[in-house]
């Protein structure tokens, strides 16, 4: 009795634990129906395949420090822009024991990155943006997080993403 006890406290635990996280949150209650967004999560066991998927010594390191990445991404104009309104209320109202290490606030680019650090080896980053076309992108990162790595994981990301468009008009 007392081990299975013990068993349904760890995985209620843990259930908390990820229902807690921004990504999560954001899609429960900022998400209308009528508008919807693209979600994609890269887990653990991802993340230690793409690492040894690469030649790159710095991006199989990124990649092995790494618990999760989560993408939101939405091309509508409106529902981007309300939702990366209704994204950093979230942050500033739930999420108020991470700082705010950039906020951008331009003509063709809005953007707001959020960090807390659990201990050495457990941090997340929220990044919030609107890029020049008005398309919102919200990225939370979870692990050991080194940002000389991550801004390079993120050109190398984007690179592939142009590749791939370029290739869809063009075959």
């Amino acid at each position: 009795m007392k081990k299975t006890a013990l068993i349904l406290f760890f995985l209620l635990s843990v259930a908390s634990l990820s229902a807690g996280d921004f990504v999560t949150q954001f899609l429960e209650k900022c998400i209308e129906e009528k508008r919807p967004v693209n979600n994609i999560n890269i887990g653990k066991s991802m993340l230690e395949k793409m690492a040894l998927n690469t030649d790159d010594e710095d991006l199989k390191k990124t990649f092995r420090n790494l618990n999760s990445i989560r993408i939101i991404t939405c091309d509508n104009i409106r529902d981007s822009r309300l939702y990366f309104k209704k994204a950093n209320n979230l942050a500033l109202e739930e999420f108020k024991d991470y700082q705010e290490l950039v906020s951008l606030n331009e003509k063709n680019a809005k953007i707001h990155i959020y960090f807390k650090e659990e201990s050495e080896k457990l941090q997340d980053l929220i990044f919030i943006g609107l890029d020049d076309e008005e398309k919102l992108s919200i990225i939370t990162i979870t692990g050991k997080i080194d940002f000389a790595s991550i801004s390079k994981l993120s050109d190398t990301l984007n690179k592939e993403m142009k590749t791939d468009k370029h290739e869809e008009n063009y075959p």
